[in-house]
């Protein structure tokens, strides 16, 4: 009898602790459940403020950049590198820098106008960057025509031009990802950025969203070139010197002006 109480007694006492373990169990689920699902509850609904872009921005800059020259370093910028954004088409089906490229071409030309430098365009743009350019009376200009991505914007440009320090020109979202590459030519980067076509406002969730989609975009690209680099960028010696120099369309009357 005694025997009997024993292991009954001990066959409870096991059944309690696996039920206290249990409930235990399912406090920290439905926990977890709650602040993962009010986490993504919260990062959605900043995609619509200029939170979650803002701090996409800032957690870009703490990026280390691959190891420089010192040469690289330790010398002033040299040149203005704007990296194309784009082309579109106007209504009369011409073709004409994109609001990306605009922006870019803009930013290069106030930075210009107040301390002079040379100009390297790079990317299937830099015909329309460059007519565009020489139509605001700037007319210092290297073309690079190639690149037909952010690797070969970088490995172009350093073929195309001996540089060790640039101010870098694009967008503030694709900033950190077009240093890494420049870093990893031996090209040392100042950051000048060029704005978005639209602003980030509190009052204007679907402009905050456009921000938020660049940010993610180039979250995924940033952490695709490290991980495992594009296979579509070519190597420096697979281009020669007469592709970069020759021009992928004609600008001549293609421009579009400040006000459009």
């Amino acid at each position: 009898m005694r025997y009997k109480q024993s292991w009954s007694t001990r066959l409870w006492r096991h059944y309690l602790r696996f039920a206290e373990r249990t409930i235990k169990l399912i406090r920290i689920i439905n926990t977890t459940f709650l602040l993962g699902t009010t986490a993504i509850i919260l990062v959605i609904i900043s995609l619509f403020t200029p939170l979650f872009s803002q701090a996409i921005v800032y957690l870009f800059g703490l990026l280390p950049l691959p190891n420089i020259p010192s040469v690289s370093i330790g010398s002033p910028p040299t040149a203005y590198v704007v990296l194309g954004g784009g082309l579109t088409n106007d209504h009369n089906n011409q073709i004409i820098l994109n609001n990306y490229s605009l922006n870019r071409a803009r930013t290069a030309a106030g930075a210009y106008h107040d301390f002079p430098l040379p100009i390297v365009l790079s990317g299937a743009e830099a015909p329309w960057l460059s007519q565009w350019l020489i139509d605001h009376g700037i007319d210092a200009l290297i073309s690079e025509n190639a690149s037909m991505n952010t690797c070969e914007n970088a490995r172009f440009t350093a073929k195309r031009i001996s540089l060790n320090h640039v101010y870098l020109v694009t967008d503030q979202y694709h900033m950190a990802r077009a240093r890494r590459q420049f870093a990893l030519n031996g090209i040392n980067s100042t950051p000048l950025s060029a704005p978005l076509p639209v602003k980030r406002d509190w009052a204007k969730p679907a402009h905050n969203l456009t921000h938020s989609r660049r940010a993610v975009y180039e979250v995924a690209a940033y952490l695709r070139d490290v991980i495992r680099p594009q296979s579509n960028c070519r190597q420096a010696d697979e281009v020669s010197s007469e592709q970069l120099l020759t021009p992928r369309g004609d600008a001549t009357n293609s421009t579009r002006s400040d006000d459009e």
